[in-house]
């Protein structure tokens, strides 16, 4: 990391704010005309008209909490709930999301204490790829840096918490996302929120499809963003299939985010 890098980075712990716009200078102004020439997930601009104010939105694996800046200025604090269980980026969200209810915890299909792995990839820790599996090797990674990390279930949390409501959560747990959508079945059965799952055939050695059909077995429909109309399209399998992981970074190709809404 350069000396610029590091002075940079710094910032969160002396001036939280500046260093929150700073590193999300990208997001700024962000519209249909720039998004793709910004490479960023053309659903972060989405999801800020597609929920209301009064909305109850959860981020299951918030990492560096891209989606967290788009909405914290569209919803009310009370009802942003972030779990990212790698503490580094967990005390930096606290650090830049004060009045989001943050918690250090990972989301899965059981109450237990789990290695939590972070992938070294060309001589760097790459913590916003942190998984609960750690038998997934990245492309180009070398090593890796393993914690201990609390897991928990999100039915069990939610009965705890007495939890009322929720309309959207959304889910990017790097290959996780069978074991924590388990997890969560009953919450999500009980108040029918919209789902957003990242779902990566790189990720899974089973198909991704059958992940997305077990979810639709529980009352969803999966459905995509349209990269040119902005609306909800309905999913295939055979467009699921088409997905190349070269194409990673494409925005206009690549589709990784799995939006599911209630079946009507």
């Amino acid at each position: 990391m350069s000396i610029y890098s590091l002075i940079a980075e710094k910032l969160q712990y002396f001036s939280p704010s500046f260093y929150k716009e700073r590193f999300f200078k990208k997001l700024k102004g962000l519209n249909r005309e720039n998004i793709l020439e910004r490479r960023v997930e053309p659903e972060l601009l989405w999801i800020k008209d597609y929920l209301s104010e009064n909305d109850v939105y959860m981020d299951i694996g918030a990492n560096v909490g891209a989606y967290l800046y788009q909405l914290e200025n569209k919803l009310q604090h009370q009802n942003i709930y972030a779990f990212e269980p790698n503490q580094k980026l967990y005390k930096r969200l606290k650090r830049i999301f004060p009045a989001v209810y943050t918690l250090p915890l990972a989301l899965s299909d059981e109450n237990t204490f789990a290695e939590f792995k972070v992938p070294v990839m060309n001589g760097k820790k790459i913590h916003s790829r942190g998984t609960l599996q750690t038998k997934l090797r990245e492309e180009g990674e070398s090593a890796s840096e393993i914690h201990k990390v609390k897991v928990t279930r999100l039915d069990d949390w939610a009965e705890l918490e007495d939890f009322t409501r929720l309309n959207f959560i959304k889910i990017d747990v790097e290959g996780n996302e069978l074991h924590t959508l388990r997890g969560a079945k009953k919450t999500l059965q009980k108040f029918k929120p919209t789902i957003m799952v990242e779902i990566e055939q790189r990720h899974h050695e089973e198909p991704g499809w059958n992940i997305i059909s077990e979810v639709e077995n529980w009352g969803f429909e999966a459905h995509y963003l349209d990269r040119n109309s902005f609306n909800l399209e309905k999913l295939t399998k055979n467009l699921i299939e088409a997905q190349n992981s070269e194409n990673v970074k494409q925005y206009t190709e690549y589709i990784n985010n799995i939006i599911f809404v209630p079946a009507k």
